[in-house]
């Protein structure tokens, strides 16, 4: 499996305009072929937001990124406040 970790900086006030983002978008992408799961973050200071995403494969992960940012970085191109950064991790599940 893998992981995509996906994070941007944005303020405190725009909190209510992210969670409506990630409201929106998960029902999309839980339909995604290969979705596994899907958790988002917020930092204590509520300035760093993100979303880790687990799909059965690479190829799933990576077409479900073009599919998702089509649809999400519009919104978020009004509230961001720095450029996201996206990390592809493959995932490891301990066989015991």
């Amino acid at each position: 499996m893998y992981a995509r970790h996906f994070t941007f900086k944005s303020t405190a006030d725009n909190r209510p305009s992210v969670e409506k983002i990630a409201d929106d978008i998960y029902g999309y992408t839980k339909s995604l072929q290969g979705f596994v799961s899907a958790t988002y973050t917020v930092s204590e200071d509520e300035t760093e937001y993100g979303s880790f995403t687990v799909w059965q494969t690479r190829k799933d992960a990576e077409a479900a990124a073009e599919s998702i940012r089509e649809k999400v970085m519009p919104q978020l191109e009004a509230i961001v406040t720095a450029p996201p950064e996206v990390s592809m991790l493959e995932v490891y599940e301990p066989r015991s």
